[in-house]
């Protein structure tokens, strides 16, 4: 819908972007304070993590969601507009 109102593939490719980081940190936050706070106190094994491996694994989430958002924005820039509409 947006292409056929005229707008950039830049301003698409920057919306997708954003909206898969988003939904990566969100879902990060949420399992981080899930395992810590929650289910670690009823887990039957304590498992050590060091803050570096929280570190590496936000870093792990964003660029795993910049990958995955490659693969949305290709197929959204190749989108005719009229087929959006469903002409």
């Amino acid at each position: 819908m947006l292409k056929l109102i005229g707008t950039k593939n830049r301003t698409i490719v920057g919306l997708i972007m954003q909206q898969s980081i988003a939904l990566g940190l969100i879902g990060f936050v949420v399992g981080k304070i899930t395992a810590t706070l929650l289910m670690a106190p009823i887990f039957p094994k304590y498992v050590l993590l060091e803050p570096l491996d929280s570190v590496i694994g936000f870093a792990a989430v964003v660029v795993i969601c910049i990958l995955a958002s490659l693969i949305a924005i290709r197929a959204a820039l190749k989108v005719d507009p009229a087929e959006a509409i469903g002409g």
